[in-house]
């Protein structure tokens, strides 16, 4: 019977591992800026954060943002994703997704590769949404077309009024 035994089974008292949980972005651990909290500044990330109070100033982060139902923030942002409930004055700069939940107030244009809006957003200003990849900024530069070269013996207009002015006689 040993033989039928396969060395690749786990113990029977082996620790069991538990399956990974797959988590929306907004239900991941965040640190948080609670309803009751006022900031001014520049306020830098790498992971993620939730503002569920009041902020004025610059936000910059390669992680995830997360502006909460009663949060309202007036500020440049420039981050990795970004979810809104509340309400932004501001522009806001995405290297991947711009999702504008239901009751989400956005005043400020929008860079980003993806963009979500929900029905019942108010958003006034602009958007520019373009995968990474297909950003004008990182295409190739045209190259310049050339044109094709007149023939010397043609005379300009210009140039035929300045011959017909000139002195005759020399």
């Amino acid at each position: 019977m040993d033989i039928l035994r396969n060395e690749r089974t786990t113990p029977a008292n082996a620790p069991v591992q538990p399956a990974p949980v797959f988590q929306r972005r907004d239900e991941q651990p965040y640190t948080t800026l609670g309803k009751d909290t006022e900031f001014e500044g520049t306020l830098k990330f790498k992971e993620g954060l939730r503002i569920e109070g009041k902020f004025n100033g610059d936000i910059s982060s390669e992680g995830h943002l997360i502006i909460g139902k009663t949060g309202e923030v007036t500020a440049e942002i420039s981050v990795g994703s970004i979810v809104v409930e509340g309400k932004i004055t501001g522009n806001i700069q995405a290297n991947d997704l711009v999702e504008l939940r239901s009751q989400a107030e956005l005043r400020g244009d929008i860079k980003a590769a993806k963009l979500k809006i929900e029905e019942g957003v108010i958003f006034i200003g602009k958007s520019d949404v373009q995968p990474q990849n297909l950003r004008k900024d990182n295409a190739p530069k045209p190259q310049p077309v050339s044109q094709p070269s007149q023939p010397s013996s043609a005379t300009k207009p210009d140039e035929k009024k300045e011959k017909d002015k000139a002195p005759a006689g020399k």
